[in-house]
């Protein structure tokens, strides 16, 4: 009862990351339940809509779909999803840094060549911890410091809260409803600190759920 799978992901295809792999590893945990990183007002579209653009885990659960009966969850919470012009421009100016790119073409050569074996390794975490400090390190020595500080900030404080609304929904929600097995997709760069809050989360709940962190050696 109550066994749940994290896996990392990337929303994209790309190379070996793509909903065929996807859903090879689904196949094997057969889960009841998938919790996805999608919020709700996102959920309806993405699935009854006419996107093209689908992630990675909407086509692998849309596959899914055919052939099993199961529940899938949206936990996400995004209080604003557009980037204000500050924070795009912060962006493109960490796009521009020699040894950002240099970090980030090494990280999507990695899953083009290793998939999802790669986006739940610790090489993974450690590249996507790199480019954050390199990130931090360009707003720190930019002659703009104080007009990016802020923005930069706010993005992370955007998504540390963004990782404790999701964990909180897969916990009420378990609460409520029972299950054996249960998948949840969530992208790669939320993988380091999110399995640190799952360690806090199992402490302090009433309700225990015996995580499985995908790739975890």
């Amino acid at each position: 009862m109550y066994n749940i799978t994290l896996i990392g992901t990337q929303h994209r295809e790309l190379g070996k990351c793509n909903s065929e792999e996807l859903y090879k590893i689904v196949e094997t945990i057969n889960p009841d339940v998938i919790f996805e990183e999608l919020p709700i007002r996102s959920f309806d579209n993405m699935y009854n809509g006419n996107l093209i653009d689908i992630p990675v885990e909407v086509m692998c659960i849309k596959k899914y779909l055919q052939n099993n009966k199961f529940e899938h969850i949206p936990v996400d919470s995004i209080a604003d999803p557009d980037r204000s012009p500050l924070e795009k421009l912060m962006f493109d100016k960490f796009k521009r840094d020699t040894e950002y790119r240099k970090i980030k073409n090494e990280h999507n050569s990695l899953i083009a060549r290793e998939g999802f074996d790669y986006l739940n390794s610790d090489k993974c975490m450690d590249l996507v911890e790199k480019w954050k400090l390199i990130e931090k390190n360009i707003v720190e020595s930019d002659k703009n410091k104080d007009l990016f500080h802020h923005p930069h900030l706010s993005f992370y404080e955007d998504v540390d809260n963004r990782e404790n609304v999701m964990l909180q929904n897969i916990y009420n929600y378990s609460k409520e409803n029972q299950y054996t097995q249960a998948v949840f997709f969530l992208g790669c760069g939320h993988r380091k600190s999110i399995i640190s809050k799952i360690a806090e989360y199992e402490k302090l709940s009433t309700i225990k759920l015996n995580w499985t962190i995908y790739g975890a050696t």
